[in-house]
């Protein structure tokens, strides 16, 4: 099955059509979860909706700075590929930082602006696995689109039945724990996944790291709220 539209000279890759489609969820998502938040529901939604915009540009573009070699022989070179895992790296610390300058500057708590955002992702996360597992052009890892599915429901679902605890650190803490389980399990059916260390590929690594991190942080807030009692 070919992987594009063509057009004439023009070439529209079926990735870039589940991209603008879970794009279009994402922002639908982060719309109805600010519903009842009254005077920051604007801003927040502006926000977060300018830095995905601006992460989207930094990751496309940032080939220039990982491979400009590359970019330099054929400009069209731009055209066709993206920073990759380092430019979705690069990409996260500009949204980070935006949205922590953006929270204390409209006395917003950084929370909201979270739990925003991680709806919008685990729709867009959704939306894209689907494409994966209904046109199958990217993987031929069948288990392993179904296993994002079923997480991004199961945390979405989640999400909205404890919809206003969603504005804490605790429960923003729970999510990312989960999620990341949830990703080691399920890299286990990713058919292109090399094992680097004690059988877990380096993306398993990384998310094995985060839930450390995560409990870590967990057991930290129940120790702490102990002393206090």
């Amino acid at each position: 099955m070919q992987d594009a539209i063509v057009w004439g000279p023009l070439i529209i890759k079926y990735n870039w059509i589940a991209i603008a489609f879970s794009a279009l969820a994402c922002y639908a998502a982060m719309k109805y979860w600010l519903k009842g938040k009254g005077d920051v529901s604007k801003p927040v939604l502006e926000d977060i909706t300018n830095v995905f915009l601006w992460a989207f540009m930094i990751w496309k573009f940032s080939v220039i700075i990982f491979n400009p070699v590359a970019v330099l022989n054929n400009p069209y070179y731009i055209l066709y590929f993206t920073g990759g895992e380092r430019g979705i790296l690069l990409a996260a610390i500009v949204v980070l930082i935006f949205l922590f300058v953006q929270c204390n500057k409209r006395k917003i708590t950084f929370w909201l602006y979270a739990a925003v955002l991680v709806v919008g992702l685990l729709s867009y996360k959704l939306v894209y696995s689907l494409f994966q597992l209904i046109f199958n052009y990217l993987t031929q890892s069948v288990l392993y689109d179904l296993s994002q599915i079923v997480l991004a429901i199961a945390l979405l679902i989640w999400m909205y039945i404890r919809k206003e605890g969603f504005e804490k650190p605790q429960e923003i803490n729970q999510l990312i724990l989960w999620f990341s389980i949830g990703q080691i399990f399920g890299y286990f059916f990713k058919s292109y996944s090399t094992p680097m260390f004690l059988g877990l590929s380096r993306e398993q690594l990384v998310f094995l790291v985060v839930a450390l991190c995560c409990l870590f942080f967990q057991n930290f807030r129940k120790k702490e709220n102990f002393n206090e009692s």
